[in-house]
């Protein structure tokens, strides 16, 4: 007789269901609960009593019996052996990372990785994308979650970005040069665990452990009225990003860059232009209405 399985993969089963003190952290780079199931980056590895080998948390259901082991030492052997092949080709660019403080691979590393590789080739390098006007891209950091391109066919339904070639060749990108239209497209920059995919405006401004003064505010500029976060560095916003207790929604590309017209390109006093010579002259309050 075949057990039944549940409609809940393991990796949410531990997510929701873990009340102890010192909740189990499962490490992930692909899997998001928003987007469809990848299992490509093989991190949320678990142990099943009846299984032989380790199995991808994010595509299993949850048995209604059987043991799982998230912490064992065939567990942990996995996760340092793929974190090690992950960081193979990573740069080691950390320091100006604009990523840096709020890194996934970061902080997975410290926690379950090893404390010493054993790959002393030359890097692979890869040539960075240009996709998006807002979106700083830097792909010799990316380990082909593929987060982004699940994001931009799912819920942006646009085909324009996606996997090219394979093994040691693979890139993520546009099949050619085209640009990805889309109102949403600076979420990528959120979902993005490492610094492959930064936000253009806020490079090399100010560091994310910085940032502790945040206001949480909804947005005005659309009818969503979604939840956001303004954080601010002294007076001035340097960021916006959506509200974190709001089970991270999407905003849009309005929503997110805004802030830019709080702070440059700003009209102080009124200006008056010449026809003859199309010079511009700033005039007073009171001139400017008489005219």
């Amino acid at each position: 007789m075949k057990k039944k399985i549940t409609n809940i993969n393991i990796i949410q089963y531990i997510d929701k269901n873990n009340k102890s003190k010192q909740k189990e952290k499962i490490p992930r780079f692909c899997y998001h609960e928003y987007l469809s199931i990848a299992g490509n980056c093989r991190m949320c590895l678990l142990e099943l009593n009846e299984v032989l080998k380790p199995i991808a948390s994010c595509a299993v259901n949850l048995p209604n019996k059987g043991k799982i082991y998230t912490n064992s030492s065939l567990i942990k052997h996995s996760r340092k052996g793929i974190l090690e092949f992950l960081l193979a080709n990573h740069p080691l660019d950390c320091p100006i990372c604009d990523q840096g403080g709020e890194c996934d691979l970061q902080d997975e590393s410290i926690v379950f990785g090893n404390d010493k590789g054993r790959f002393y080739e030359y890097k692979r390098s890869v040539k960075s994308k240009n996709f998006d006007p807002l979106i700083k891209t830097y792909m010799n950091r990316c380990i082909h979650c593929t987060r982004c391109i699940r994001f931009i066919n799912e819920i942006s339904n646009i085909s324009n970005l996606g996997v090219i070639n394979r093994g040691k060749n693979m890139e993520i990108g546009t099949y050619i040069e085209k640009m990805i239209d889309s109102e949403l497209s600076g979420n990528i920059i959120d979902l993005c665990p490492v610094g492959a995919l930064t936000s253009k405006t806020f490079a090399f401004n100010v560091r994310p452990w910085e940032l502790y003064n945040k206001i949480e505010s909804i947005d005005i500029l659309d009818s969503f009225n979604s939840q956001i976060s303004y954080y601010l560095y002294g007076n001035k916003i340097v960021r916006i990003l959506p509200s974190s207790k709001k089970n991270n929604n999407w905003i849009t590309n309005k929503t997110r860059f805004f802030y830019d017209s709080l702070n440059i390109q700003r009209l102080y006093s009124p200006v008056i232009k010449y026809i003859n010579n199309n010079k511009l002259l700033m005039v007073s309050w009171k001139k400017f209405m008489i005219i």
